[in-house]
């Protein structure tokens, strides 16, 4: 019952009341009147309703600031009219709004509205509701159709050129055990391992070292990429955390095109993705949620690094440049063939040189894709 309704119901029996108090048949009518007309307000909105409402979203996942559409499929499937109603759609903090037309009964219908995009982040789509109201809006009634359902709102992904792979120059193959393994080119032998191929064993040197020994064998040209996301607050602002945001979710991108293989590590501790890793659906879902982190640092996540396989290219993603960081990333020159440093600064800074690092200074996204596109590929 809405405001004006409880009004109206106290207004109906006090006058009710004064009537029957003074004998006085004006009240009396009065009082009858306005308690008719809520009690018919009432029955209008609680009587059964044979409204029926699907919604599906499409797609579920959608760059920031591209269109979701909610696709509502309505029918009535009583006997008696549906009068005209508003389908209302929670969204984060908005609410959007839909009309239903009046459907006589056995009729359909469908809607589509736009989901507002514009900010980044995982959210649960709340059941449509319908609220339903009387002539005289004393009294509404919601009811919620559908379920609830997820959608990934992702950072832009921008137009990032990939690196080059770096890995031509290896025309004997790998100087490093941390090469990928693969099929292409002998690199050396090794002990054989509980489930190693029996056609890689090498015989005549098993039999010269008394134990099974097999050929260890690398890929030469497939690139691979680890990007590491410096989360600490303290270096960005809002805005530029989010254009940092998007600036990561270019590179992961462009450094899997083809299907090379990427992984992501962030701060806070986490680790997505890996040599065998192909589809970075999972590693932009999981940037769609990023949040700030103070209780990470990058330096840690560097020196991890320099005990792991190496790949093709290193890219760090940062905020406002902590120069003390850049000898931690010089360190992984025997680990990568490329190592990239991206500062997402919202204060102009110079450009900076660093030897065996490249450094990308940029005030947003934009300009680090300028910059990327211009520089990353001399």
């Amino acid at each position: 019952m809405t405001l004006f309704g409880f009004g109206a119901l106290l207004a109906g029996l006090a006058a009710l009341a004064t009537g029957l108090t003074l004998d006085w048949l004006s009240f009396d009518l009065l009082g009858l009147g306005l308690l008719a007309v809520v009690v018919l307000g009432f029955a209008t909105v609680a009587r059964p309703s044979r409204l029926v409402i699907d919604r599906e979203i499409q797609p579920p996942r959608v760059p920031k600031g591209s269109p979701a559409i909610a696709f509502l499929t309505f029918a009535n499937r009583g006997r008696r009219t549906v009068p005209v109603a508003v389908a209302t759609q929670p969204f984060g903090t908005q609410r959007v709004r839909t009309v239903i037309p009046k459907l006589r009964g056995g009729e359909r219908g469908t809607r589509a509205y736009r989901l507002p995009t514009t900010q980044r982040g995982i959210f649960d789509v709340a059941p449509v509701e319908v609220t339903r109201r009387d002539a005289f809006e004393l009294f509404r009634m919601s009811r919620r159709h559908g379920r609830t359902e997820r959608i990934w709102v992702y950072p832009r992904v921008l137009g990032f050129r990939p690196l080059p792979t770096g890995q031509t120059q290896h025309l004997e193959g790998p100087s490093s055990d941390t090469s990928p393994q693969g099929n292409i080119t002998f690199h050396r032998l090794r002990d054989y391992v509980a489930g190693d191929d029996l056609r890689l064993v090498h015989w005549r040197s098993s039999a010269r070292a008394g134990k099974l020994l097999v050929k260890h064998n690398v890929d030469t040209s497939q690139p691979y990429s680890v990007v590491v996301f410096d989360q600490r607050p303290g270096l960005y602002t809002e805005e530029s955390f989010e254009q940092a945001v998007d600036v990561v979710a270019s590179v992961l991108v462009a450094s899997a095109v083809n299907k090379a293989p990427v992984e992501l590590r962030l701060t806070d501790g986490t680790v997505i993705g890996g040599p065998r890793v192909r589809d970075v659906t999972a590693l932009i879902d999981h940037m769609t949620g990023v949040r700030p982190d103070p209780g990470g640092s990058l330096q840690p996540h560097l020196l991890t690094l320099r005990r792991t396989r190496g790949g093709t290219s290193l890219v760090v993603v940062t905020g406002a440049l902590d120069l003390d960081d850049l000898p931690y990333v010089a360190t992984l020159r025997r680990r990568f063939d490329r190592l990239v440093v991206v500062s997402v600064d919202s204060e102009s800074r110079p450009p900076i040189d660093f030897p065996g690092v490249r450094v990308i200074v940029g005030r947003d996204a934009d300009a680090v894709l300028a910059a990327w596109n211009l520089q990353a590929h001399t």
